[in-house]
């Protein structure tokens, strides 16, 4: 999200409704994985979209989260899950029903047994960890996939949006009662989830890669790299134009370039991961 003009931040640190910059990497994030599930050969690394879009939502959430907070000193839990429910629950209620009518119509009985236990899951956004333990490989072109496999990006999505609210939470709390400033507050609740979230991304991916693809642990530091530059914003306006866009050109280069370089054969997440994150950060 390269910082130009027309990033449109007041100097109360409110985000226009329109962010060309955010649509246009969303863009890219579905044509990404669209492109990869068409064929692989299309384009190898189309699956770091799902990665693209880990930092855009830490970016989004955390930057209403930490407005509300420096605004009303206080976040609504109440407020944020009705919310969240309202924009997700019909269209993910519909797609689970038409998935379940057709797996009971159309496939064997082995595999709606299977695939009935990942719509459950699915429905209360735990279908990574379902995917996980089956040792699911979302990579690999061999395997059927689940018909509601793409419900696990989201199922991480919302256990990061459960846990982080509630932390900053307890940091208003703490904000207030010691005086402190939010935002360096809140970076130092980031790291504490990115620094052993990154760490285990590594070490799981080199041992249990199927599940490391998956896991919650092993991709909050994805969002949390969004969330930073949310919570950094106002640092990041300082930045001279010629320097902001420069980072700004790299960071969609080294976004291209991920979804080319990157296969099916790749150690995925793990560190290879920091390309598609950090140029989506940039």
């Amino acid at each position: 999200m390269h910082i130009l003009k027309n990033l449109n931040i007041t100097s109360s640190d409110r985000i226009s409704g329109f962010r060309p910059d955010i649509e246009g990497l969303r863009a890219v994030a579905v044509i990404f994985v669209l492109l990869y599930h068409i064929s692989s050969d299309v384009l190898p690394g189309g699956f770091v979209g799902v990665d693209i879009f880990f930092v855009i939502s830490g970016f989004l959430i955390t930057g209403l989260l930490v407005r509300e907070l420096e605004r009303d000193s206080r976040i609504s839990l109440l407020n944020f899950y009705a919310r969240r429910a309202k924009r997700l629950l019909p269209a993910a209620g519909i797609i689970l029903v038409v998935a379940a009518a057709i797996s009971l119509i159309f496939l064997p009985v082995i595999d709606r047994s299977v695939f009935g236990y990942d719509i459950i899951f699915s429905s209360v956004y735990l279908a990574n960890w379902q995917f996980a333990a089956r040792n699911v490989d979302y990579l690999a072109e061999d395997i059927s996939p689940s018909p509601v496999q793409h419900f696990w990006s989201l199922a991480v999505e919302e256990q990061y949006y459960i846990v982080w609210p509630i932390l900053l939470v307890l940091v208003g709390w703490i904000v207030r009662r010691r005086k402190l400033s939010i935002r360096p507050v809140m970076a130092a609740c980031l790291l504490t989830i990115a620094l052993p979230s990154f760490a285990w991304s590594v070490y799981e991916t080199a041992n249990n890669q199927s599940a490391a693809f998956f896991v919650t642990a092993t991709r909050m530091w994805e969002l949390a790299v969004g969330a930073f530059i949310a919570v950094g914003s106002f640092l990041w306006i300082r930045i001279p134009k010629t320097w902001a866009i420069v980072l700004g050109w790299l960071g969609v280069t080294a976004v291209l370039a991920s979804g080319v370089i990157f296969n099916e054969l790749s150690a995925w997440p793990g560190y290879l991961a920091i390309l598609p994150t950090l140029g989506t950060a940039a």
